[in-house]
């Protein structure tokens, strides 16, 4: 959709992230009420837009452009419970 596909113009992304970025260019800020420009890997520095919180589970806009990114994105997943690493402990592996 109106970029080549060399690899200068590609960015690694997750498929979900890349599923829900499809074309859009712009995103919602909640705290200006105004549309802007969605965060660009290969522009921008990461660090400028986001942080992640305290306990390291959810990455936090900064900017118009970080919070709108999360938003558009929706980084920070809430479907599924806090800490699902219980769901799993039956699952350890372990060596012989």
């Amino acid at each position: 959709m109106g970029g080549s596909d060399e690899l200068n113009n590609l960015a690694l992304a997750c498929r979900r992230c890349n599923e829900r970025h499809y074309n859009f260019v712009a995103g919602y800020d909640s705290e200006t009420k105004a549309v802007v420009p969605l965060f660009n890997p290969r522009q921008q520095i990461w660090s400028e837009h986001f942080l992640w919180s305290a306990n390291g589970r959810t990455i936090i806009g900064v900017t118009p452009t970080g919070r709108a990114t999360c938003n558009r994105l929706d980084i920070n997943d809430e479907r599924y419970p806090v800490d699902i690493s219980k769901n799993y402990q039956s699952f350890a592996v372990t060596s012989s």
